[in-house]
């Protein structure tokens, strides 16, 4: 049996805990953990135009985009950045923290809001 060291068994269980929750809680920890760590991993280049169907999903963590985006490239965006392309296009659909199976569809200037309330918290 191959054991892990309590490091790697925490960042597992982080993963696997985060992947299992509802989505509802999911968005919670997306919107904490991007103002605190600064950073967004989205599924769409943000020096491009936005998709077609205009859907951005977006992560708090490299670690959750990889495990979802295998088959497409994710990038990754200074959270102020992010607010800013929100602002933006604030009618875009963002879909929060999708794990392949569910997530949380929320216009842009929502999402916006409740970053900038945590962005505020930690700054």
């Amino acid at each position: 049996m191959n054991k892990q060291n309590p490091k790697e068994q925490s960042a597992y269980n982080k993963f696997d805990g985060l992947m299992n929750a509802a989505p509802h809680k999911r968005y919670k920890s997306f919107a904490v953990t991007v103002a605190d760590w600064e950073s967004v991993w989205l599924d769409c280049d943000p020096n491009q135009p936005l998709p077609d169907e205009g859907v951005i999903s977006v992560w708090p963590e490299e670690m959750f985009a990889a495990a979802v985006c295998t088959d497409k490239p994710f990038f990754k965006m200074d959270v102020h950045d992010f607010c800013d392309l929100l602002e933006a296009h604030p009618d875009a659909t963002i879909r929060v923290f999708p794990n392949g199976k569910n997530w949380t569809d929320t216009a842009a200037e929502d999402l916006l809001e409740d970053m900038l309330e945590e962005l505020d918290r930690v700054e």
